[in-house]
């Protein structure tokens, strides 16, 4: 199990930091630069990860894609929620994302999307991994329900350094725990904080009921 939890380690380094080398995963997860090479050459058998030629650093590689998609549409959760995201991203005409808690609530991933088709999009989020006490809005209102917050609770997102905003509103399952956020962004000049409040939050909380609904919620 030590091992496991080693290489599940080395993976979730290289989805935060992009690339890395033997040196500096060694370094960074104090594990012998040995262990760390056999756990890479193992990875990368399996397809899970690739070596840069040019740099002999690693990545994440396509293995990891496929294992993505499998979760995304095999699980109850996307699902269930992807034709809602449709109709909400239709309605609003902006990108739409889910996002969803780990087991441990110290994370949220974002897992399924659906962007606008206008020309001016915010850089999409599917696959990014972020600390439920970051500044997006999902890990905002999710930390919210978390502490006790009752209801499908929503929290603004406004980023005037990368000119985004929006909003996001906690998804429940059946036994009314908060597990995820739908999630709506868009470039700042697109979506006003009066415009949040009168379109979107209405909207995004319906999209959050519609799918807790369908995963047994009741209130």
């Amino acid at each position: 199990m030590k091992a496991l939890h080693k290489t599940l380690d080395v993976l979730d380094l290289l989805m935060e930091k992009g690339i890395a080398g033997v040196t500096e995963i060694s370094n960074e997860l104090n594990l012998n630069k040995n262990n760390v090479f056999r756990i890479l050459i193992t990875l990368e058998e399996h397809r899970l990860v690739e070596k840069e030629e040019e740099t002999e650093k690693y990545k994440l590689s396509t293995g990891c894609v496929v294992l993505g998609y499998g979760f995304i549409h095999k699980h109850p959760l996307t699902k269930l929620s992807i034709p809602v995201l449709k109709g909400l991203r239709f309605r609003l005409g902006e990108s739409v994302n889910l996002a969803m808690l780990d087991d441990k609530q110290q994370f949220i991933i974002y897992v399924a999307s659906e962007e606008t088709i206008k020309p001016v999009k915010v850089k999409p989020r599917i696959g990014r991994r972020y600390g439920i006490n970051s500044g997006v809005s999902s890990a905002k209102a999710i930390k919210r329900a978390l502490k006790g917050e009752a209801g499908f609770v929503f929290d603004y997102e406004h980023d005037e350094k990368k000119g985004i905003s929006g909003g996001a509103c906690v998804v429940r399952d059946y036994r009314g725990r908060p597990i995820a956020a739908v999630e709506v962004l868009a470039p700042m000049y697109r979506m006003p904080l009066k415009k949040i409040e009168e379109e979107v939050k209405p909207l995004l909380e319906d999209a959050a009921l519609d799918i807790s609904l369908k995963l047994g919620y009741w209130d």
